[in-house]
């Protein structure tokens, strides 16, 4: 019985070794595809090999000699130098428009009328009162003067009969003739006081009715004519705001009329940028977004109190004036300021200069050698910065 297990045990130990085998051999097969496929194996002890690391080079610059333009570039509309608001003179609503934003006017030209209907029903109301106020004059003054040529006449006939009575009174006068005269005498005096009566002419009261008639009527008219808007000069309406039915102000501005001959370009700027700008400094204008002619002009006004203008904007002149047709009010347009200017001056890059704990410095190489440098700078503009002290024309710096 022991010897039939001891084969068993025997057998199932061969079979083991077999299976060992077979899969020592698969494994064996395994790597050698696995080496043909990825490449050569690595000889043994040959050392793996290390990429060089790329050293960047630094940049190289010349002290050099020249120019150095410090320019600031800002940006602005184009503007009409002259403009004009317009505004209603009385309170009142939109009846008609007559002209669009946009449009050329001449000066005289009515741009819109307001709701005049009221205002006319009481002309025609004044207008009235004013014919009856007139008539009632005139037919007083006419009464007038009938009754003054009247009391005229009365007193020459009593004038003529005094005199007569005079005539022919006795020499000494009776006492008849004394009366009679007297009573001649005190007709020509009744008469000459109806003269002086028609002197001042109509009741004077009549003809304050009619004063004050004709004023309400001039004071209608006036308001009526206030009530069309007017373009006081000749240009093109840059703004205009009003529609039919628009209840306006008196003098609340709806419409600017601009003289489009003259242009120039408006900006607001922050106080460290007035701080360089002075009135006069040349400068260049192209347009900011699209090519464009390059014109040439200056600073004409700057506000208060770097300048003398009148309004919160800087305002740049063209020294010559473009085409109508080239640019349109609102356009944003770029000006470039030479602020200052330095020539025959030492200068590098403004990347060649290092910084540190407050320190301008270069590193100068001469024949190999490299060596810090403090510098004093200066100006600095187009990518150049001035070497006031700490370095020497043509010599040789590195660049960080």
């Amino acid at each position: 019985m022991s010897a039939f297990l001891a084969n068993i045990i025997e057998e199932e130990r061969y079979t083991v070794r077999i299976i060992v085998i077979l899969l020592l051999g698969l494994s064996l097969l395994t790597g050698c595809a696995s080496q043909a496929t990825f490449g050569d194996a690595i000889t043994q002890g040959e050392p793996t090999p290390i990429p060089t690391p790329v050293v960047p080079s630094k940049p190289v610059y010349q002290v050099e000699r020249g120019k150095i333009v410090y320019e600031r570039r800002f940006f602005g509309r184009i503007a009409p130098v002259i403009t004009e608001e317009i505004a209603f003179e009385i309170d009142g609503r939109v009846l008609e428009v007559l002209v669009e934003r946009g449009a050329t006017v001449n000066a005289g030209d009515v741009l819109a009328r307001l709701d005049t209907r009221t205002m006319e029903s009481q002309l025609l109301n004044a207008e009235e009162e004013l014919a009856i106020a007139q008539s009632i004059f005139e037919s007083a003054d006419s009464q007038v003067r009938y009754d003054s040529q009247r009391a005229r006449l009365n007193l020459e006939i009593a004038q003529l009969r005094l005199d007569y009575a005079i005539e022919q009174a006795a020499d000494p006068p009776s006492a008849d003739d004394t009366l009679n005269i007297s009573l001649r005498t005190i007709e020509r005096d009744l008469a000459q006081v109806s003269v002086d009566e028609f002197t001042s002419g109509v009741d004077p009261q009549l003809r304050f009715d009619v004063t004050r008639a004709q004023k309400r009527v001039d004071e209608i008219k006036a308001l009526i004519a206030k009530a069309e808007l007017v373009a006081p000069m000749s240009g093109r309406l840059v703004y205009f705001s009003p529609d039919p039915g628009e209840p306006m102000i008196a003098y609340e501005p709806i419409a600017v009329v601009a003289d489009l001959s003259v242009l120039e370009i408006t900006d607001e700027m922050d106080a460290d940028d007035l701080s360089e700008l002075a009135e006069g400094m040349p400068l260049s204008i192209k347009r900011a977004s699209l090519p464009g002619n390059i014109y040439t002009g200056a600073i004409a006004s700057l506000p208060s109190p770097y300048g003398l203008s009148t309004d919160e904007y800087v305002h740049v002149a063209f020294d010559q004036q473009p085409p109508l047709d080239e640019y349109q009010v609102g356009d944003r347009m770029e000006f470039t300021v030479k602020v200052e200017e330095r020539d025959n001056v030492l200068w590098l890059p403004v990347s060649a200069i290092r910084q540190f704990s407050g320190r301008n410095f270069i590193v100068v190489q001469n024949e190999g050698v490299q060596r810090r440098v403090d510098v004093r700078l200066g100006l600095e503009g187009d990518g150049r910065v001035e070497i006031l002290e700490g370095a020497e024309e043509n010599q040789t710096v590195i660049g960080p």
